[in-house]
């Protein structure tokens, strides 16, 4: 295993004697901390603000659920009306077959009779 050492280093850098003002011009760790936690205060929304979009988005929610059950209800509906309708259509066209089948016996035994 190798050894792992640990040296604090400093992020400010060397002060150049013959410059003091440049010095005082680089952030230093601390502003540079503040900085950040300043710009993390400001694009924090509120505990308000977040309350209020939760029960926006509740409300949409509920409204949208809403629309879902309407609409699985109208699906319901069809599905229903479709099948009673291809059970219509079954029916008629058994009972013109039904009809069909009679008349054409009812002509071969009829024409039989003559002959």
């Amino acid at each position: 295993m190798a050894a792992v050492s640990a040296h604090a280093t400093s992020i400010a850098p060397a002060i150049d004697p013959a410059n003091p003002l440049a010095a005082s011009a680089l952030p230093t760790r601390n502003s540079t901390l503040d900085i950040n936690n300043t710009l993390t205060a400001q694009l924090q929304p509120s505990n308000k603000a977040l309350s209020a979009a939760n029960q926006e988005l509740l409300s949409r929610n509920a409204q949208l659920q809403r629309q879902v059950n309407d609409l699985q209800t109208q699906v319901n509906v069809l599905v229903y009306e479709s099948k009673g309708q291809l059970f219509l259509y079954g029916a008629f066209t058994v009972l013109i077959s039904l009809l069909v089948g009679i008349f054409v016996s009812w002509l071969v035994f009829v024409r039989r009779q003559r002959w």
